[in-house]
Parts: C-alpha cells; structure tokens; sequence
C-alpha cells in the first residue's frame, strides 16, 4: 500500500494536462442479451487538476455521434483554459453537460471517468477506506496483487443528485513491485433507496510515445439487481492519440 501510495503522489503530477481521443461504445442490452440500440461517441478527453487544492477534474467533449459530427472539430481546450481558473470549472461542466446528452439510456452518470478512482489512493485518503488482499492475478502479463477496497467513512465521493451518499467499493490490480495501479475496479450504488448498480472497470497500459502507463480501456455495466428483467446498459471506452497540453503551465501561473 506504501508503495501505491507513493506511485500515485508521481503518476498525478505526470498525468495531469494529458489529453486523449475517447471512442466510446454505448448499447441499451435486453435481458436476454439481444441489443437493443447502439451508439459510438467520439470525444476529445482530458483531466487536470485546479490549483490550490489540486482536486481533479475531466470531462469529455463530444464531436462524432454514430459517424456525423456534432460540432467543427475545433480545440475548444484552448478558449476553456485562456479564461481565468474562476471560469475554468463553469465552463468546463457546460461541455461536460452538453456531451452528456447524447448517452443511451436514463442513467445519471458522472463517475464514469477513467480517473476518478485514482483519488482513493491518495494518503491523504487513506483513512478513508479500507483494503485487503484477496489474491494474485496476471493482467496482460504483469503479475498483480488483487487488493479489495471498501469506502468507510463519510462524506462519501459519490452521492446521487440529489445528494444521497453512495459507498464505493471494488477491487484494485497493483503491481507489487513498484506500486503502479494496472486495472481498477468501481462499484456503486444497490443500497438504500438507490436500486440502480454502476460497475466500471479501467485497465492501464504502456504507450510507446509516453513514458506513464495510462487508461487504455473502460468498461461500464448499469443493472438494477432488482429488477432481474430490465434492460442494462453496457459500454466500451478505448483511448488513443495521447499529448500532453501546456494547460497545467497555465493553471499554474494564475
């Protein structure tokens, strides 16, 4: 756990500022595995951190929906950033917004970011939950210790709109030697009043034109456990054409 502590105090420094190509595979799934619809989103992805209190933000804005473009594919990133830090989060979360539509199904959802779980492992959260090893597993090739994690202590990092708190739990892939998180697993909701599950799953590689490992693949799944016969929605988020933006010079000089 020291170990992936300490990788992770480094790998946010690294990844900060980092932008990526998302290809986002969405599909509404009966429950007898026929589909129901279909969507492929296309989205320029990119996570930063906002100064002084370095809390993470990224979001997604969408630019190709099932093959027809949304908007003149034009880097909005950088009228986001040449705005003071004031604005940044604002305008930021009406893009988020506006991208957010064109999800399938009814689904809330704001977690699903292959970063968000990376803020778990930060020691000064390390209070917060509690982990246990529960065995050993290869991930494309590099041996991992598989570490069980459970969110005991409130506020929690994910509530519902309208502010109820969500446990989070899942398990973590860690490679022992070094402490580099190799696959991360998120699950959240199926309690109290919330019926509604949200699974997700990121998986981590190397990148020749980069030196960090980063999220290769996310895998999400929404079911309602009590509701057996209802329609699931599933989806498939693979990233590419990684570069490094100059926005946390900027953040960092105002």
């Amino acid at each position: 756990m020291l170990r992936g502590h300490a990788y992770i105090v480094e790998y946010e420094q690294d990844l900060s500022g980092l932008m990526a190509e998302e290809r986002w595979e969405q599909r509404i799934v009966h429950p007898d595995g026929t589909i129901a619809h279909e969507r492929v989103l296309r989205s320029d992805y990119l996570v930063f951190q906002l100064l002084p209190a370095e809390d993470w933000f990224a979001f997604r804005d969408v630019f190709e929906v099932d093959g027809e473009p949304v908007r003149d594919r034009v880097e909005r990133f950088h009228e986001l950033f040449a705005r003071g830090p004031e604005s940044i989060t604002e305008q930021a979360m009406k893009i988020a917004a506006e991208s957010a539509r064109y999800n399938l199904g009814n689904v809330y959802r704001t977690i699903n970011l292959p970063t968000f779980v990376l803020a778990f492992l930060r020691p000064l959260n390390r209070s917060r939950f509690v982990f246990d090893k529960i065995g050993e597993e290869p991930v494309n090739g590099t041996r991992t210790w598989v570490l069980h994690y459970r969110e005991v202590k409130k506020p929690t990092f994910i509530r519902t709109p309208d502010g109820k708190p969500l446990t989070s739990q899942g398990r973590l892939w860690i490679d022992p030697s070094n402490g580099r998180l190799v696959r991360s697993e998120l699950v959240a909701g199926n309690e109290g009043s919330v019926r509604a599950r949200a699974t997700i799953v990121v998986t981590y590689g190397a990148r020749p034109d980069l030196n960090i490992w980063v999220p290769i693949e996310m895998d999400e799944y929404y079911d309602n456990p009590s509701k057996p016969k209802a329609d699931r929605i599933a989806g498939t988020a693979t990233y590419s054409r990684f570069r490094h933006s100059d926005i946390k010079a900027r953040l960092s000089q105002r």
